[in-house]
C-alpha cells in the first residue's frame, strides 16, 4: 500500500484528452494564508471543505471554512500532525493524526475527541461522514490486519463485512442512507481493490483496463457515485468517478492539467470532488465538477476548463 503524496498542479491551462471526452471544470484551492502546502480532502453540499496545510515551520495543522478562502479556521488535534479527512452538512468533521495515527472527530463547536473502542483509543484513521454523524474508518486488530468500521459520536459502533477473501479492508466513505465504500487487499495479487456496499449488494470496484494495479474508494454521494484513485502499471496514480447506477461503463479517469499524477477525493451531492495534483514538484489542491453549475468559485483566472477521457460508453460523469 502507499502512502499518501500530497500535491498540487500549476493554475489555469487547456488540457485536451482522447477523442472520447466528457468536459469538467477544475478550480484551484485557495492556500491557508502563509503555508507552505494546502490540502483539501473533503467537500461538502455548502462548498464547505476541510483539510491539512504545513505551515512555515513545517509543522502540519487542520482547516475547515468556504472554499474560496475567505474565512479558514485553523485547529489542531492533541498529536500535533492534523489531516482532517471529510465532514458532513453539519460541520462534524473526521480525521487522524499523521504522526500517532490516532482517528478523532471534531464537532461543530470546536471540540475534538479521539475514536475509541471499549474506552480504548483505536488506530489508523477516520475518514468519510454521513449526514446522522455515522463515519467510516479501518484499524489493525492484535494481528496487524486491518478493519473496516463504522463509527458514531466518536466510538467505535459496529464491523464493516465484506464477502470476499481479503488480506485486510477499510471503510472510507458513507452515504447517508448508510451504504459504504473502501477498499480491501486481494490475496491473489496482494494489492488493493475498491469495493461499495450500495442497498445492501457488494460491488467490487476496479477501474478497467489491463494496466490497473490498484483501485481504491475514497468518496461516495447520496445519488450514488463514487469517488477514489488509482495507479496504471507506470506508477502513476489518477482519480476517478464511477455511478453505481450506470454500472460498469460510467469510469470516468480524472487527470489536473499538466498533473504528473492526481489524487481524488470526497465528492459532494452537486457533483463536486476534492482532489490534488502535482506538475513538477509544485502542490496545490482542486476541485473538480463534473456537472455544468454547482461548482464552487476560485480566485479570478484561476478556473480551468477541461476534457477527459471516460472508459466506456457513457459519458458519466494517502495514506490510502
Amino acid at each position: 500500500m502507499r502512502s499518501s503524496l500530497l500535491m498540487t498542479v500549476a493554475a489555469a491551462s487547456l488540457f485536451m484528452a482522447a477523442s472520447s471526452a466528457v468536459a469538467g471544470t477544475w478550480v484551484p484551492a485557495n492556500p491557508v494564508q502563509g503555508s507552505q502546502s494546502t490540502t483539501v480532502f473533503g467537500i461538502n453540499n455548502h462548498n464547505v471543505v476541510t483539510g491539512s496545510y504545513v505551515d512555515s515551520s513545517g509543522h502540519t495543522h487542520g482547516f475547515v471554512g468556504p472554499f474560496d478562502g475567505s474565512n479558514y479556521t485553523s485547529f489542531d488535534d492533541s498529536g500535533g500532525a492534523t489531516q482532517p479527512r471529510a465532514l458532513n452538512r453539519r460541520g462534524y468533521i473526521t480525521g487522524f493524526d499523521t504522526s500517532t495515527l490516532v482517528p478523532w472527530e471534531r464537532y461543530p463547536d470546536g471540540t475534538l475527541q479521539n475514536v475509541t473502542k471499549g474506552g480504548s483509543d483505536l488506530n489508523e484513521l477516520a475518514q468519510g461522514i454521513n449526514l446522522t454523524g455515522d463515519f467510516a474508518g479501518n484499524y489493525f486488530n492484535a494481528k496487524s490486519i486491518s478493519k473496516g468500521y463504522i463509527g458514531r459520536k466518536a466510538k467505535f459502533r459496529s464491523k464493516i463485512k465484506i464477502p470476499v477473501p481479503n488480506l485486510g479492508f477499510a471503510g472510507r466513505a458513507i452515504d447517508d442512507a448508510g451504504d459504504v465504500g473502501g477498499w480491501f487487499y486481494d490475496p491473489a495479487t496482494g494489492s488493493q481493490r475498491g469495493f461499495v456496499i450500495w442497498k445492501g449488494k457488494f460491488q467490487r470496484i476496479d477501474y478497467p483496463g489491463t494496466n490497473t494495479l490498484y483501485t481504491v474508494v475514497e468518496g461516495m454521494s447520496n445519488q450514488g457515485r463514487v469517488s477514489g484513485q488509482w495507479e496504471d502499471s507506470s506508477g502513476i496514480i489518477h482519480g476517478f468517478i464511477y455511478d453505481i447506477l450506470i454500472g460498469k461503463h460510467s469510469y470516468q479517469s480524472l487527470d489536473a492539467p499538466g498533473a504528473s499524477f492526481t489524487q481524488v477525493w470526497g465528492i459532494n451531492d452537486n457533483g463536486v470532488v476534492a482532489a490534488s495534483a502535482a506538475v513538477s514538484g509544485v502542490t496545490q489542491s482542486f476541485v473538480y465538477c463534473f456537472r455544468p453549475t454547482g461548482c464552487p468559485g476560485g480566485s479570478a483566472g484561476h478556473v480551468a476548463k477541461t476534457q477527459h477521457r471516460v472508459s466506456g460508453k457513457a459519458p458519466t460523469p494517502e495514506r490510502l
